[in-house]
């Protein structure tokens, strides 16, 4: 099929909830338009509690927490780079080597 032909395969319609104009499979333009119209039960609410409880006491989780608390910068991490505009300002760390022909 062509990309032509799938835009055709469903009919302009309006999102039942933003009223966005769309060419896709059932009544609503998105998953977040969709979602709205789900109702949750407290059975469901109960267990997504629950994960979410489970996995906020997970290293990983905690150690997330405490980075967006902190505020730590990238500059926390950075390290000097040393400016090197002549051969010469090289020499302490080439040990001793300057030119090819030494090597």
């Amino acid at each position: 099929m062509k990309t032509s032909e799938m835009n055709d395969r469903y009919k302009e319609k309006n999102c039942k909830f933003c009223e966005k104009r769309h060419k896709k499979r059932g009544p609503y333009c998105c998953q977040a338009c969709s979602n709205k119209d789900r109702e949750v039960s407290d059975k469901v609410r109960e267990n997504m509690r629950t994960v979410a409880i489970e996995h906020n006491r997970t290293p990983e989780a905690i150690a997330q927490q405490r980075l967006l608390s902190t505020g730590i910068a990238s500059e926390d991490f950075a390290i000097d780079i040393p400016e090197i505009k002549d051969l010469s300002d090289y020499s302490e760390f080439l040990g001793g080597f300057d030119r090819g022909e030494k090597w």
